[in-house]
């Protein structure tokens, strides 16, 4: 009993150092980002010029900029020795298993800005290097918050969440993205000196609201969209989680956070605005800057405790809707938005990693609108061939045309409506390459794969991935002219993609394809072939995915970003090999929508990186 009572109270007092560890060490990384701010506001960053000494010495020449590096430096020591002991602590006490794959995160991240900053120095200051630094950095302090927060809190376990709970958690984990990919934006603007380019006329640019200059003026403008877009999500987040927090007593945690993130995007956006008017002052941008980083950990401590505390809130009940209201919602429905909104941005990334550098903004416009036309129409014949398929299958079940709300022959009208108006567009206000490519996605997708593959072979992902890869070629031919073998790289990282994405998702569904007769690779070969697969084409995935670096269509910013998403990829794709479960296959599915945004998105970031 006595030797009970002991193990009992070295796990507590186990629990109670973690705690505090996690909590001091995130603090302090938030103050290293805070002091890596001012070395970039106040012009410091090569107040030593060499690195890891300062001309040549540990102790420098006590020049003002030297001094203010130095002791990023040392600070900065002292917190990757916090960072590496809670590492050691977690492995060694085999703390919970999401501990220790934090842990090991951020020895990762660690490692990469320790590189990064030694690149930073000796690259003078490169802007991909500056963002990059900065971007690694605050995921690293996301990393830490979040460890803190597991730490602070008990498992609630995974039980199915109501629909209301389920869109909390997806609106908070958005607002934490978008806010990260404005901080990204930041870095970009205040690495590469397009904090003022589009003069002090805010919250236009140069007296317009479109970008009306070079590549400074063009990054100034879209961190500025990007600000106005992360200020709408954080204030409606906010408030969606301040209602949960007063709606369930478990919730109530949600407050603090909800109002830090509400109260920090406003203070963040009235800074930028007042840096613009008064010329940007040091003191004002370190502000700003310190005010973002409180503002991206607020938004991503408020994410990680509602997935954590165990609340569950109620369905509001919902009238029924109009039936203009319901018609319009079925039609929409007929498109797959949803789908469509992955394919739409690797369109819109490899308009903008193209050699013709930044595409005018009508160009995107109408490739936009023209994409989503013939991708939704697509979708539409798909839905209207597949029916007798659709109705059999609980994921598909509910659709507009299954359900009878939409007759089959209005699907396949509407759908080729659709892919007609897309091609007359494209043709008219973009090129008829554009044109003539995403409508051969559109013959790809509804013929080759729906009518022929799809019924008939297991192979029907792995050849029909090639109908989701081509916006990628419609994207670079729309801002490019033409189609040049870099846009071939694209479309093969997608088409080498989809088996393993769509593999996933046929796991957790096997049940429902084997009641409709088609023949997914899991119903055909079985799971442990599937899984099999599965990690094969992701590794040739991301091989493929880095190959534009030595071929020097992308650089190494692109680089890092490929290799940790194609690292966490990996990781996923073993873990479904070494324990087979729907929840590994689940997880898997998920990760792989967010890796693909990703890196695009990384891609665009590359290339911004080039321009300035």
């Amino acid at each position: 009993m006595t030797h009970l009572t002991f193990a009992l109270r070295s796990q507590t007092d186990r629990l109670s150092v973690l705690r505090k560890l996690t909590l001091t060490t995130t603090i302090l990384t938030y103050f290293l980002i805070v002091v890596g701010n001012v070395v970039r506001v106040t012009d410091s960053g090569l107040g030593c010029p060499d690195w890891p000494l300062c001309y040549g010495q540990v102790i420098p020449i006590p020049t003002p900029h030297a001094v203010i590096e130095v002791f990023h430096r040392v600070f900065a020591g002292v917190v990757s020795a916090l960072i590496v002991g809670l590492a050691v602590l977690n492995f060694r006490w085999k703390t919970s298993p999401a501990l220790m794959r934090l842990s090991a995160a951020t020895l990762g991240l660690l490692a990469i800005q320790i590189v990064l900053g030694a690149v930073t120095v000796w690259s003078l200051l490169h802007t991909a290097s500056v963002a990059a630094h900065l971007a690694i950095g605050m995921a690293l302090g996301g990393c830490l918050a979040t460890m803190s927060i597991l730490a602070h809190t008990d498992d609630a376990g995974r039980r199915e969440a109501s629909h209301a709970t389920r869109a909390l958690r997806r609106s908070l984990g958005l607002t934490a993205g978008a806010i990260y990919l404005l901080l990204i934006t930041g870095g970009i603007v205040a690495g590469s000196g397009a904090a003022l380019a589009c003069g002090a006329s805010y919250p236009l640019c140069n007296g317009s609201l479109l970008p009306n200059g070079g590549p400074l003026v063009f990054a100034q403008w879209l961190h500025r969209v990007a600000a106005a877009g992360a200020l709408i999500l954080a204030l409606w987040a906010g408030a969606r989680a301040r209602r949960a927090a007063h709606t369930h007593v478990a919730a109530r945690p949600l407050l603090i956070p909800a109002y830090a993130l509400m109260g920090g995007i406003l203070t963040q956006a009235t800074l930028g605005a007042a840096m613009v008017w008064t010329g940007r002052p040091a003191a004002l941008a370190t502000l700003h800057n310190a005010v973002a980083a409180f503002t991206w950990l607020s938004a991503l401590s408020l994410a990680v405790m509602a997935h954590r505390l165990p609340f569950d809130l109620p369905d509001p009940a919902r009238a029924e809707p109009a039936r203009w209201r319901r018609i319009l919602r079925d039609y929409l429905a007929l498109t797959k938005p949803r789908v469509i909104s992955l394919l739409l941005l690797t369109t819109l990334a490899a308009m903008f990693i193209t050699p013709a550098g930044p595409p005018a903004w009508y160009l995107v416009f109408w490739t936009m609108i023209g994409g989503y036309l013939m991708a939704g129409g697509a979708n539409a014949v798909n839905m209207a061939y597949d029916t007798d398929i659709d109705r059999v299958m609980g994921r598909t079940s509910f659709r507009p045309v299954p359900q009878g709300r939409v007759p089959v022959r209005n699907a396949y009208i509407f759908g080729f409506t659709l892919a007609g108006l897309a091609f007359t567009l494209l043709v008219l206000f973009v090129n008829i390459l554009t044109a003539a490519l995403a409508l051969a996605g559109f013959v790809y997708y509804t013929v080759l794969y729906t009518r022929w593959l799809k019924r008939r072979t297991w192979h029907n992902i792995v050849i029909g991935g090639g109908a989701g890869a081509i916006p990628a070629l419609v994207g670079w031919a729309a801002a490019n002219g033409q189609l040049t073998w870099p846009a071939l790289m694209l479309f093969a990282i997608v088409f080498y993609w989809t088996p393993p994405h769509f593999w996933a998702l046929a796991l957790m569904k096997q049940k429902d394809y084997a009641r409709a007769g088609v023949p997914m690779l899991p119903v055909i070969a079985g799971e442990q072939e599937t899984i099999r697969q599965i990690l094969l084409y992701t590794i040739a995935m991301v091989v493929l995915s880095l190959v534009p670096v030595p071929l020097r269509v992308m650089g190494w910013v692109y680089l890092v970003g490929a290799l940790a998403l194609g690292g966490i990829f990996l990781a996923r794709a073993w873990q479904l090999r070494s324990n087979p479960s729907t929840l590994a296959a689940a997880r898997l599915y998920k990760y792989s929508l967010m890796y693909l945004a990703l890196l695009f998105a990384g891609m665009v970031i590359d290339r911004a990186t080039t321009w300035l």
